[in-house]
């Protein structure tokens, strides 16, 4: 699945939030939550986040970076299952790391979704608007998003006879 779009949430007062209906069935074998790199939550599937943890695993124990990295990552999961209403349980832990009050909103990424505090992705959103143009600029060619295209309607006029 491909996760995309971005969901305004409530997180209730027993650190609840829901999972938007068209991503739940991605995670009825359970879901990871863990601390992301921007200060929200991110949100896996068992299976991406074996390739994700299996990746950082695979990084040299002789590297401070990698050691680094695997204590920001490993420290931080918290797996679970979803409840009846679809909705999952933000230990604490995330909370805070993340800012959550709330207002809370869930932005699909393409290959796992995250969990950020309202007033954060506002600003988040601002700068990915602003910046926009040098992001694209910035990927490279094998990567990029394709091009867009430019249609051109033209009316169609019926022959008249005359």
């Amino acid at each position: 699945m491909i996760f995309a779009g971005e969901y305004e949430h409530r997180i209730d007062p027993q650190g609840r939030v829901a999972i938007p209906a068209r991503f739940k069935m991605a995670f009825v074998d359970g879901i990871v939550l863990g601390r992301a790199y921007d200060n929200c939550v991110v949100v896996y599937t068992p299976e991406e986040w074996e390739r994700a943890a299996s990746d950082i695993a695979q990084q040299p124990a002789t590297s401070a970076r990698a050691r680094r990295l695997a204590r920001l990552t490993f420290s931080g999961a918290f797996s679970g299952t979803l409840d009846r209403s679809g909705r999952v349980v933000v230990p604490l832990q995330l909370r805070e790391y993340a800012g959550l009050g709330e207002d809370a909103v869930i932005v699909g990424t393409g290959r796992f979704i995250e969990i950020w505090s309202a007033a954060a992705w506002a600003e988040e959103r601002r700068t990915l608007d602003s910046d926009a143009s040098d992001i694209a600029e910035a990927v490279p060619p094998s990567t990029r998003a394709p091009e867009q295209t430019q249609i051109v309607v033209r009316q169609f006029e019926p022959e008249t006879d005359g």
